[in-house]
């Protein structure tokens, strides 16, 4: 039975991407179903996003749970800060706890915290001291910058967190789904379905991010692309919401802007083909898509930078990863020849 009160205050924080959208949202579903009386949910930072991709307005109320208790903000004001004694409050960040948004909120409440709750971001938020460090770099910090940060939201994380509500959880030696968030994936899909059978490349903004060169990067898709037609597919690649499609010119392309685990032309795909990728695992989780990783030498420094967590969670729903060389061989063993 919901618990009986006044209702409550939910504060999102860290959204960067549709997908922590729909992450937020099946928490969301869970806690309205669990209290009464209004759900208000105050999202921050409408308009953030990685590289080119942005989360606005239209999408976070597209994503959020209809129910007719629950309202959404997101012109955030300064009252929303200061939260009613008795009504219920509550963090929901992505990743990581929001040190800011749980300063501020200690501060207008005079000392109340909130309680804090932490959604899933992706295979990030399975890493650890190391691994956020690095990422950090790779996104252009300085070392010294980067150490800081790591070091601070490592923190947060441990001393902050009142319940991690994860897509994936560690049961005695292995992983598991958690349902009630592989349903809100489910539900979300849009699009048409595939008409042909044929393989989905995921990228991934590598020469952005200083992995690979431009160059380097396209001749890796075009080996990935001849492969596939050894094995008698054809390729389409699924470009990451934060680049230019301009870099793929010359190479079919998905139509449409949903996320890959939202998107049913990648959903129904024959196969999907990608690196060390949230989206290529959420796929065969949660969707049970075939999907295959592929290894290049200029990724080797990701893929020995994966803490035992990542790499035993990436192990538990992937197959091993192969080399660019050996895909044709992987793709004609696991569904045969076309």
């Amino acid at each position: 039975m919901p618990h009986q009160g006044p209702g409550s205050r939910v504060i999102l924080s860290g959204v960067r991407s549709v997908t922590h959208l729909v992450y937020a949202a099946s928490w969301l579903r869970h806690h309205v179903a669990q209290v009464e009386g209004t759900v208000q949910v105050v999202v921050l930072d409408v308009g953030a996003g990685f590289g080119l991709a942005r989360v606005d307005e239209h999408q976070v109320r597209a994503l959020r749970p209809d129910h007719p208790r629950l309202l959404v903000e997101t012109e955030v004001r300064e009252e929303h800060w200061r939260v009613p004694h008795g009504v219920d409050l509550v963090l929901l960040s992505i990743g990581l706890p929001g040190t800011r948004a749980w300063t501020r909120l200690v501060l207008a409440g005079r000392g109340r915290r909130p309680r804090v709750v932490v959604v899933d971001e992706g295979i990030g938020s399975f890493g650890d001291l190391r691994s956020r460090r690095e990422a950090y770099r790779r996104q252009g910090g300085s070392a010294l910058r980067s150490v800081v940060r790591a070091g601070v939201v490592s923190a947060g994380g441990r001393l902050l967190t009142d319940l991690h509500w994860s897509l994936y959880q560690r049961t005695t030696g292995s992983w598991v789904v958690r349902e009630e968030v592989a349903r809100e994936f489910r539900t979300r899909l849009s699009g048409p379905s595939p008409t042909s059978p044929r393989a989905v490349y995921l990228t991934q903004p590598w020469p952005d991010l200083g992995v690979m060169s431009e160059a380097s990067y396209l001749q890796h898709l075009q080996a990935v692309r001849d492969q596939c037609a050894a094995a008698g597919l054809d390729l389409v690649v699924r470009p990451h919401p934060s680049e230019h499609l301009d870099r793929y010119a010359g190479f079919q392309l998905v139509e449409g802007s949903a996320p890959a685990e939202l998107a049913r032309e990648v959903v129904g795909s024959r196969v999907v083909i990608g690196s060390n990728s949230t989206a290529l695992l959420n796929l065969a989780a949660v969707h049970q898509t075939p999907a295959i990783r592929v290894t290049a030498p200029e990724l080797a420094t990701l893929e020995t930078a994966l803490t035992s967590r990542q790499r035993s969670l990436l192990d538990a729903f992937l197959p091993a990863a192969v080399p660019v060389q050996a895909l044709a061989g992987e793709l004609e063993a696991r569904l045969g020849r076309r």
